[in-house]
């Protein structure tokens, strides 16, 4: 055995030294090896890759705040405007039914529709408005648009009212320019279109002509407005007339009762006559 193998086994340390220079000696070279840098690249761009996804979820969370606060905020504005846009209208409504009253030649107490039950012809409404106020049965209920209908109950504060869109609903009526008389009712279909009946074909009557109450009503005002003629056609013996009403129920709020009752002289002698040409309603309405 060769002198040099025979020292380094008679003296450990010194084999121990040039193995731990050796695996030094490696660790350097591997530490200069391109798999090591490109490890450390990838951990890099890893811990980059790391810290932008938090940064994005941290900037997720705080735009979802800031939508929910804009969102609440929105809210609040557009029922803010709602309100107002109504206080506005309501106020424009009053106003105009306040200059209706002063000018009116009869006593008009005001009200407020309170419910509605409207379905395929059985319409109804409710008034804050009853006996206490002064309100009859057989009172008739516009607004200056035009008729709305008619009392058929009182209670103490409220009082029920069959609409112009009611089944059972009819009115004289008389256009302004001809004079011709006739009587409007609701077939139940189109909300803003009545028809005025028994119009022979020897009356003349046009297109756009407007639509009052008539003095013949039993319980209507005379010259209270209806609507606007929309369309003549003539059948057999009479016209067929289509009118357009005055008064949108489908936005009605307010409402002026016309203090006036039925004449029970008048409706008795119609009605032994055989001639009522308007309906008169039972005791208890529809």
């Amino acid at each position: 055995m060769p002198k040099f193998f025979k020292f380094f086994i008679n003296n450990n340390a010194y084999l121990l030294l040039l193995l731990y220079c050796g695996i030094a000696g490696l660790l350097i070279r591997f530490e200069d090896a391109y798999s090591l840098k490109s490890l450390m690249s990838r951990g890099t761009e890893l811990r980059a890759a790391l810290s932008q996804g938090l940064s994005d979820i941290s900037l997720y969370i705080n735009l979802k705040k800031e939508n929910e606060k804009l969102t609440l905020q929105n809210s609040a504005l557009l029922a803010d405007v709602i309100v107002k846009g109504n206080a506005l209208r309501d106020t424009a409504t009053v106003n105009r039914a306040v200059q209706f009253m002063e000018n009116s030649p009869v006593k008009l107490i005001p009200a407020r529709v309170v419910e509605r039950r409207f379905n395929t012809r059985e319409n109804v409404l409710i008034i804050n408005a009853g006996s206490r106020q002064g309100i009859e049965k057989d009172m008739a209920v516009l607004t200056p648009d035009g008729l709305v209908g008619r009392v058929i109950e009182v209670s103490y504060n409220y009082a029920k009212v069959m609409p112009v869109i009611h089944s059972e609903f009819s009115v004289s009526v008389v256009s302004d320019s001809n004079n011709t008389h006739g009587i409007l009712s609701w077939n139940g279909g189109e909300e803003q279109t009545a028809q005025m009946h028994y119009v022979p074909l020897s009356s003349t009557i046009h297109e756009s002509e407007k639509i009052y109450t008539a003095d013949f009503s039993t319980f209507a005002l005379q010259g209270i407005p209806i609507g606007k003629v929309v369309e003549v056609i003539p059948e057999k013996q009479f016209y067929k007339i289509n009118v357009r009403l005055g008064v949108n129920f489908s936005t009605l709020t307010y409402v002026l009762v016309a203090e006036k009752t039925t004449d029970p002289e008048k409706v008795e002698l119609m009605r032994n006559s055989g001639n009522d040409t308007e309906n008169v309603l039972p005791e208890t309405g529809p």
